[in-house]
């Protein structure tokens, strides 16, 4: 999961993403776990500690596998796995229910369990969100993506990357640029930025317009950084 700062009603908040699949529970697969939907249970929840008093409470639940979470200005977005497709971008907000394992624009897995070969089902498995009044995502990548971790960059970084945020993800290799509408409720765009591994982490440094990728393919940082900009904003001491 993942670990975020935010701010509601003055309190300083940590929020923190947990797994739907709970540890040492014989409840069979995430995709049937009925932990996200459970208010006893931690799983598939985004949790809240109060930094002044330490108090926790479910900040939101329905959730699969959080990988990204951002929290600027009191806008709370997530990236969420979803099952064989339905990779999901959320705008989180409190006492909100995701849906998860209800309602997902993905599929489920099939599992040979003998022969260890994952098929897709051919039924839709997983009801519409709004029909069952939950809140339904932003945007849905069909296929998947392996969708990671979500940060913004700042309007210093290209004069066409405005506003924007970018988006790493496991499969295909790809950075993806995305812009959000001023509601938060829709993408505008998004682009594909090729890199050529897998990204399981995102960090940028204002201080230098420098984005940080932790390529999981090879073990290695990539450094991606704009080479039209002025040395002396690159220069990195």
């Amino acid at each position: 999961g993942r670990i975020q700062k935010t701010k509601l009603n003055n309190d300083s908040l940590i929020l923190l993403a947990t797994n739907a699949k709970a540890p040492g529970i014989n409840s069979g697969p995430r995709e049937k776990n009925p932990m996200a939907q459970n208010d006893k249970s931690i799983y598939g929840k985004i949790i809240s500690v109060n930094e002044n008093n330490y108090d926790y409470s479910i900040y939101s639940k329905g959730h699969r596998n959080i990988l990204g979470l951002s929290s600027i200005d009191n806008v709370i977005l997530s990236t969420e796995n979803g099952p064989r497709g339905g990779d999901e971008i959320n705008r989180i907000y409190k006492n909100k229910n995701y849906g998860w394992p209800i309602a997902s624009n993905g599929n489920m897995y099939v599992n040979d369990f003998e022969g260890k070969k994952y098929g897709r089902s051919l039924t839709k498995d997983y009801a519409e969100h709004l029909d069952m009044n939950f809140e339904p995502p932003i945007f849905s990548f069909i296929p998947s993506i392996g969708i990671t971790e979500i940060i913004k960059i700042d309007n210093n970084f290209d004069v066409n990357w405005q506003d924007n945020y970018l988006i790493g993800s496991l499969f295909g290799n790809h950075l993806y640029r995305v812009r959000f509408n001023k509601m938060f409720n829709k993408v505008d765009y998004f682009e594909k930025i090729f890199i050529g591994e897998r990204i399981r982490d995102l960090k940028y440094i204002p201080s230098h317009s420098v984005i940080l990728m932790a390529l999981e393919s090879t073990g290695s940082i990539g450094i991606l950084k704009n080479l039209h900009m002025p040395q002396n904003k690159l220069d990195m001491q």
